[in-house]
Order: structure tokens, then C-alpha cells, then sequence
């Protein structure tokens, strides 16, 4: 469910920052990577999240998580906008919460 919260609102995010016409100019090849990397991790983390074993499951948030955490830090650091803290608030929200859910997460796979 967090997976899934974080991916609806990094859509969001984009699809404002676009609206809005902000952002740094971006080379095509850092487009071309960092936007189909993110969409896919993304998803997979949603899909992997529902049908997965629930110990790989844990064990992908405790890898993926902190690495997407890391990234929603700097996009907050960087924030210049009261949209892009807003939301960079909720992106570390959920990162944190998907981090303590898969730590607690019962060692048996239960849960």
C-alpha cells in the first residue's frame, strides 16, 4: 500500500513539475534513464508487493527502500517550491514507513 502511495504521488510531482513548465534543463539520456528506471522500479515494488512472498518481500523493501529514501531527501533538500516540499514531506513519509513496516514485518513470514 505505501509502494503504491509513493508511486501515485511521484506521478503527481512529475505531472505538476511539467504543468508548471519548472525544472533544470535535462539532457535527453539522463531523461531516457532516470524516468523509465523510476516507473519501473516503481511498479515492480507495487506488483511485488501484492504477490510475492511476503519474506522476499521484506527483505526487497529493507534494499529498495533506504536507496528511494536517499533520493527523496535530496529531492526535498532541493526543493524550491511549496508543492515540491509538500510532497517531498509525503515521499519520506512513505519511505520511512515502508522501512518500519518491513522491519517489523514478523521474521516468519507472516503479516
Amino acid at each position: 500500500m505505501f509502494w503504491t502511495c509513493h508511486f501515485i504521488l511521484w506521478i503527481f510531482g512529475d505531472m505538476f513539475a511539467l504543468l508548471q513548465g519548472m525544472g533544470e534543463p535535462a539532457t535527453d539520456t539522463l531523461v531516457q534513464f532516470i524516468a523509465p528506471t523510476t516507473a519501473i522500479v516503481l511498479t515492480l515494488m507495487v506488483v511485488f508487493s501484492l504477490v510475492g512472498r511476503p519474506t522476499y518481500v521484506r527483505l526487497a523493501n529493507l534494499i529498495v527502500a533506504p536507496v528511494y529514501l536517499l533520493f527523496n531527501v535530496v529531492f526535498f533538500v532541493d526543493a524550491t517550491q511549496g508543492w515540491e516540499y509538500y510532497l517531498g514531506v509525503f515521499y519520506v513519509l512513505f519511505n520511512v514507513l515502508i522501512i518500519w513496516r518491513a522491519y517489523t514485518w514478523p521474521k516468519d513470514g507472516q503479516g
